[in-house]
């Protein structure tokens, strides 16, 4: 779980927490479902890492599904909701459900607080929502992007550390069909060669560079998930 795609951030403007704290190490687990991870490494800052770069040739790509805030954030847990299902629970003597019921009521607060305008509030079910997934994931309901994209994280930005940035000018990969020729060894326009966009900085539309992320877009239900965790939990 981490990440804002096509949503705002949840620390700053255009972050996640999870990715917004190690920003280089999100950044490196990226590279990795890369077919040239060097082409997606964070640039090195003094001070906040001295890992070496991977090998230049890695035995497999990682393969990474993504569950940002595109999908986490509607998955709530209503205030309402939560006490009418817990109270009942609380009243039959159940620790758990005191002990969940006591830090749920101060989480609630500080949201009520935040929020500052009256509305019920609500606990956004982010981490949750990967377990859920762990258990369903044979639901035909969870649905990813059709292919993996090439999603990156700005670690060095001083207002866009952690963002999640996309190439969203609609332009085509002419290296498409161009990188899939073999030339003979002797020969030296290679695949690379071929895949190289002119006014294309960092290989945005390259076919042999960037990340591939299999970023999951839609869940079996924005209103079930709160249900399903309070059954597994006292059910």
């Amino acid at each position: 779980m981490g990440g804002a795609v096509n949503v705002e951030g949840n620390v700053t403007p255009v972050a996640e927490f999870n990715c917004y704290a190690d920003t280089v190490a999100a950044a490196r687990v990226y590279a990795l479902t890369s077919p040239n991870p060097a082409s997606t490494m964070p640039p090195v800052i003094h001070g906040k890492s001295v890992l070496p770069p991977y090998p230049a040739k890695l035995s497999k790509q990682l393969k990474l599904t993504l569950f940002p805030l595109d999908i986490t954030t509607p998955l709530a847990l209503r205030k309402n909701y939560f006490y009418k299902t817990i109270q009942p629970i609380t009243q039959s003597g159940s620790p758990l459900a005191l002990w969940i019921e006591t830090f749920m009521t101060g989480i609630f607060n500080k949201v009520e607080t935040m929020l500052g305008d009256g509305s019920e509030p609500d606990l956004s079910l982010h981490d949750p929502s990967c377990i859920w997934y762990m258990l369903t994931q044979d639901d035909p309901a969870w649905t990813p992007v059709p292919k993996p994209e090439d999603i990156r994280i700005e670690t060095s930005g001083q207002w866009t550390r952690g963002m999640h940035v996309v190439d969203r000018r609609q332009r085509a990969k002419p290296g498409e069909e161009s990188s899939k020729v073999e030339t003979h060894p002797s020969d030296p326009l290679d695949a690379t060669t071929f895949d190289e966009v002119p006014g294309d900085d960092m290989g945005w539309l390259s076919v042999n560079k960037g990340n591939r992320i299999n970023r999951m877009v839609k869940t079996p239900g924005d209103e079930k998930f709160a249900a399903i965790l309070m059954d597994r939990l006292f059910g």
